[in-house]
């Protein structure tokens, strides 16, 4: 029989497909069904360190600015930031009583600071892990590449320092040295990076000339970006990998699992299908490593990364010939 169980920041994960952090499992009836259908591990949804913000300057600028004594503004500063942690961490918890799969704490974070604080209540409050989206657009002309990695590597020590759950970094790819800053990261003892983050980017209206959302979910084609990096990266990372961004069917969990990763999220195909849709994920890759003979995951990972390779210059070539491609 084939056994799709394996091992995910050093959780024991019944399969290897996760469902990433989105309204998928933002209660514990959603996550409740994410398990009921075959998910490997949830990842609860994120509180946004942003959005809190801006509900706390919400609260404070409802009063005129100068009316606010400085403790009463400190009182709705703390107010705001621990009604959504609380929030989160009662999700934690009850999601934990409910579900025997891995329950992974979610944090959307763009400063290193108070906010690392959180990780020790994700850790009290029974999380089986903790996953940090950071994101930092590049867009700040004053502040180098160094700069902003730096926020990052800052971020990752004052985490740790705090907690002993496993903590991964969701990670996007706007690095002036990606392989080198993943490799860093990798090194700094987190225990998996979650290659790539899907940002929200905004499109033009040009007839009410406005700006609106541009589209919200991925497509399979974008799901080789993470590929090409995980198999170039898996071979050297100091931690685990999980793949995400494009992944809608079985055929890419097996692709990613055998470039390296350990693991692989998925979102967009669960809005698209229904969360039940991880049914027909999971089946479609047993019946491959049935046809392939392959009896667990551990003897496919990894097998088409580019350490592996008898052609490792494939997986770096950036421009393309017509020949190779089938365009005239």
């Amino acid at each position: 029989m084939t056994d799709l169980s394996t091992t995910y920041m050093g959780l024991s994960l019944r399969n290897p497909v996760i469902v990433s952090s989105s309204s998928l499992t933002s209660t514990v009836e959603k996550v409740e069904q994410c398990a009921e259908h075959g998910a490997g591990a949830v990842v609860l949804k994120s509180i946004f360190e942003e959005q809190i913000t801006a509900q706390v300057s919400s609260l404070l600028a409802e009063g005129e600015p100068s009316m606010w004594h400085p403790e009463a503004a400190g009182y709705i500063t703390r107010y705001g930031r621990d009604d959504a942690v609380n929030t989160h961490l009662k999700l934690i918890r009850e999601a934990k009583k409910a579900v025997s799969i891995p329950v992974i704490g979610s944090i959307h974070c763009v400063t290193a600071g108070s906010w690392t604080d959180f990780a020790t209540q994700v850790e009290q409050a029974g999380a089986d892990a903790l996953e940090l989206n950071v994101f930092i657009l590049p867009s700040d002309s004053r502040r180098t590449g160094i700069d902003n990695e730096n926020v990052y590597f800052d971020l990752a020590q004052e985490v740790m320092s705090k907690v002993s759950i496993p903590v991964s970094f969701k990670i996007g790819t706007y690095f002036s040295g990606l392989s080198k800053t993943v490799s860093q990261l990798s090194n700094s003892g987190l225990a998996a990076l979650v290659l790539f983050n899907r940002f929200y980017n905004p499109d033009f209206d040009i007839e009410k000339m406005t700006i609106v959302p541009g589209e919200h979910l991925s497509s399979p084609a974008e799901t080789v970006i993470p590929l090409r990096w995980i198999s170039l990266l898996s071979g050297v990372s100091g931690c685990d990998l999980a793949a995400t961004t494009g992944v809608h069917d079985g055929a890419a969990v097996i692709k990613h699992l055998l470039a390296g990763a350990a693991a692989v999220q998925v979102c967009s195909t669960l809005y698209a299908n229904g969360i039940d849709h991880l049914e027909n994920i999971l089946r479609d890759v047993e019946e491959w490593m049935v046809r392939h003979k392959q009896e667990n995951i551990a003897g496919i990972k990894g097998k088409m990364s580019q350490r592996q390779s008898e052609n490792p210059a494939d997986y770096e070539r950036v421009q393309f010939m017509k020949l190779s491609v089938g365009i005239e």
